[in-house]
């Protein structure tokens, strides 16, 4: 899939799109025409300065572009805004650039030259969807929708109501494209706006001044930048109702795995009051010495892949942003171990994906990358890698700085007023105005009697940690064939997992290591694969669901679930979370409306 813009540029450096024959920002100061048209016109970032505790400023725009606004209007909010306010910035975009274009781009745009750096190391892959990316330790997010606005728009809105508090009307100009400046564009601004919505744009065109004010707007035409006579902006006069605040409501999180972490410290960030109860931090398969993060592709777009390359782009950003130390883009291959896998793989590489998200490689260039002798051609993820499970959950749960209570729930109990009451197997009772249930396959025995219980699959996987040898300790990559092998770590690396459906069993097994280090010589037939030494081993149960998607919703009043991340936990984990925390907070969700039903626990409901 190649949905890159096409782009050329000019004699000055500055990006002009051949599709639309127009420029990407003005010749004569792109960042100084981005401050004038929409952070002035939009009265920022002096309205930031009074913000209310926790506000989540949110703005909308048409037309990413090079990022531009985004950049300037992230590195103004961090300049401006209280420090205890965040930024969401919502951006629609057709043709993204890719990330070579970009960063040609950002060479004039030296003011914002350490933001927009840092940008393009979480820059996504450009596949369709949302791409959430989480920035300046969780204070802005951008949710990148690639896509065409008037398809997008319908799913996104029904979330969105009185959300925005500004909008950026950017993207080319109308007569060069009117397929955006549609009427449904304008009916989606009234919608989404507040009595202190505010909107600008660089065009003066009547038809849009026509549409705006016959949406509810208050337009001005104001002096345009540079060589520009005339722009508009304006405000919504059709709103008496403020923006409505966030429910801070405190939360307590049944669970210590990496969904449990990932969502205590999405509540935080919003401001809420977090408490996690659980025997142990890391206890059950997030307690693993290593783990991969890839996308979970299939040969066709499928929900379940679309799904997966969204909470892609958002965990590779989560884990670069919280968790650096301890997180390794080394990329992820897949080698075409036989004629079934190679048949699949080249379809899956062959222009489905973007090419930052999945290629193939020939042997010479898989050997080549793996750093160990391969005899097989492959699939790479070049943007994934492995982590350290343990120490991730345990660094994301100290950022949070939530409160810790050491114990193991015996049961729930709702109460007259719709609150909860705990009981901990030592009989102590706590009182939860919310809880989410985050303890993976054992969610059902948590569940009061009157909840009908989820169909949630119990999976056993014992891990087998091997020495290193001066041969495999040049691998370079997560090689993943039936199982996985990870590069080396403290000296030894991880070979998994088995998989027994239906088992709880925490016993750990030799055969399974015998498993675990047959398959691993059967599948590469390589000499680094012959005789490896079993040093340890672990052994964890994963929860998976009929549909193998992840479980995540209200089961009743103040009572919530995030379970069912099956094998790619550590890449579903960090955007499960956001979508948990806007649920529960009333903030805008990173997915589609199809995409949330297919994910929702009301799903399972007869």
């Amino acid at each position: 899939m190649n949905s890159s813009s096409s782009v050329q540029f000019n004699e000055h450096g500055v990006p002009v799109s051949t599709t639309f024959d127009d420029i990407y920002f003005s010749v004569d100061s792109g960042v100084d025409e981005s401050q004038y048209v929409f952070l002035n016109q939009n009265g920022l970032p002096e309205r930031w300065h009074s913000l209310p505790d926790h506000y989540c400023f949110t703005i909308a725009e048409t037309g990413f572009g090079t990022g531009l606004n985004f950049l300037l209007t992230w590195k103004r909010f961090l300049e401006h805004a209280p420090a205890n306010t965040r930024l969401h910035f919502v951006s629609f975009e057709k043709f993204p650039l890719s990330r070579q274009q970009l960063q040609q781009a950002y060479q004039l745009l030296t003011p914002v030259a350490q933001l927009s750096s840092q940008f393009l190391e979480h820059y996504p892959a450009v596949n369709p969807g949302c791409h959430r990316i989480i920035l300046s330790q969780g204070r802005v997010i951008l949710d990148l929708w690639i896509g065409d606005l008037n398809e997008l728009l319908p799913d996104w809105l029904p979330q969105a109501q009185q959300q925005v508090d500004a909008w950026f009307l950017d993207g080319f100009a109308p007569a060069k494209n009117p397929e955006m400046w549609q009427p449904a564009l304008y009916d989606a601004m009234a919608q989404t706006a507040h009595s202190d919505t505010t909107f600008s744009t660089f065009t003066a065109a009547g038809s849009v001044k026509r549409e705006l004010q016959q949406a509810g707007f208050k337009v001005k035409k104001v002096p345009g930048f540079g060589r520009k006579r005339d722009m508009l902006c304006g405000l919504y006069n059709q709103a008496t109702d403020k923006k409505k605040h966030n429910d801070r409501r405190s939360v307590t999180i049944i669970g210590g795995g990496i969904s449990a972490a990932c969502s205590a410290l999405a509540l935080r960030q919003r401001g809420v009051d977090v408490r996690l109860i659980t025997p142990e931090i890391a206890d059950g398969a997030s307690g693993n010495p290593q783990a991969a993060v890839y996308p979970l592709l299939h040969a066709e777009h499928t929900p379940l892949s679309r799904l997966y390359w969204q909470a892609f782009s958002t965990a590779t950003s989560f884990y670069r942003s919280f968790c650096a130390e301890n997180w390794f883009p080394t990329g992820v291959m897949q080698p075409a171990f036989n004629d079934d896998r190679a048949r699949r793989y080249q379809r899956i590489a062959d222009h489905l994906y973007a090419e930052e998200t999945v290629r193939y490689l020939q042997q010479p260039e898989a050997e080549k990358a793996a750093g160990v002798s391969l005899a097989f051609a492959a699939l790479h993820y070049p943007r994934a890698g492995w982590l350290r499970p343990s120490k991730v959950v345990k660094t994301l749960l100290e950022k949070a700085n939530t409160e810790f209570i050491e114990g193991k729930v015996k049961a729930l109990e709702q109460t007259a007023n719709g609150s909860w009451q705990i009981t901990l197997n030592n009989g102590e009772l706590l009182s939860a105005e919310r809880v989410v249930v985050a303890s993976g396959h054992q969610v059902n025995l948590l569940l009061p009697e009157n909840i009908e219980p989820l169909p949630i699959q119990p999976v056993r996987g014992q891990v087998s940690l091997v020495k290193t040898t001066p041969e495999l300790s040049a691998l370079k990559t997560v090689l993943c064939f039936k199982g996985y092998l990870v590069p080396e770590d403290d000296n030894t690396h991880c070979v998994g997992a088995t998989f027994h459906r239906d088992s709880d069993d925490l016993e750990a097994r030799t055969e399974d290591d015998e498993e675990n280090l047959q398959q691993l010589n059967q599948n590469a037939q390589e000499s680094w694969s012959e005789s490896l030494e079993v040093t340890a081993h672990r052994v964890s149960v994963r929860a998976t669901s009929p549909d193998h998607q992840p479980v995540i919703g209200t089961v009743a009043k103040n009572l919530h679930v995030v379970t069912a991340l099956g094998s790619r936990g550590f890449t579903s984990a960090p955007i499960l979370a956001e979508i948990i925390a806007c649920q529960l907070t009333g903030e805008l969700v990173p997915l589609t409306q199809d995409a949330l039903r297919r994910i929702a626990v009301s799903r399972f409901k007869r």
